[in-house]
């Protein structure tokens, strides 16, 4: 749901998949020191166009400077890319042609795909490989392999039962995503994490 345009102290728009995209990206800002991002959830990759509809038809849009989007790749970060290359496009704003290059005009607009515009996968792969030389990461492997052992249907979205796997060994082990997030259980010092933080200062 679109939340009010805070032009003065939040003047730069950050625009992302979910709530859990919203707590995982607000928390890391805030690591960051930048305060000047308002992060809002489109409700899902097949929404983008009519949250952007939407949003340019705020009365303060004209004082958004820029505007970044974060989509997850799914199978093919180029084909998600594309996607909301033709969202923008279908509503006249500003369309990038290359993953992070900011596109020429105003607002400034850029495009990060997760989990690293390159790879297939979602925000939690680019947790997992953060928290890849975590001493839990091994048991979760082990789990995975013990239900592969004796014959459990592998799960649908493997990337988000290792991730739940992982949260099950911290102290709270019950969190959401953008719970743990909150909670300071991202190592956002993790080379993983160097894209999307240049891309993050840059907006």
């Amino acid at each position: 749901m679109l939340q009010s345009l805070n032009p003065e102290s939040k003047p730069k728009l950050l625009l992302v998949e979910g709530r859990d995209e919203e707590l995982v990206l607000g928390a890391f800002l805030r690591h960051l020191g930048i305060s000047a991002v308002q992060v809002q959830g489109y409700g899902g990759k097949n929404r983008l166009q009519y949250f952007l509809t939407t949003v340019t038809n705020e009365p303060d849009f004209d004082q958004v400077p820029s505007i970044g989007i974060v989509r997850d790749a799914d199978d093919n970060a180029r084909s998600a890319f594309q996607s909301v290359q033709s969202s923008l496009r279908n509503v006249g704003l500003p369309t990038p042609q290359n993953f992070l290059e900011p596109a020429a005009g105003l607002p400034r607009v850029a495009v990060f795909i997760m989990p690293d515009n390159a790879n297939p996968g979602a925000l939690e792969d680019l947790c997992l490989a953060a928290w890849s030389e975590d001493p839990a990461m091994p048991c979760v492997a082990d789990f995975m392999q013990c239900l592969q052992d004796v014959a459990i249907a592998p799960p649908v979205d493997a990337a988000k039962a290792r991730m739940h796997a992982f949260l099950a060994s911290r102290a709270d082990p019950d969190l959401r995503l953008g719970e743990a997030a909150q909670r300071e259980y991202l190592p956002w010092s993790n080379p993983a994490f160097q894209s999307l933080s240049d891309f993050l200062k840059a907006l």
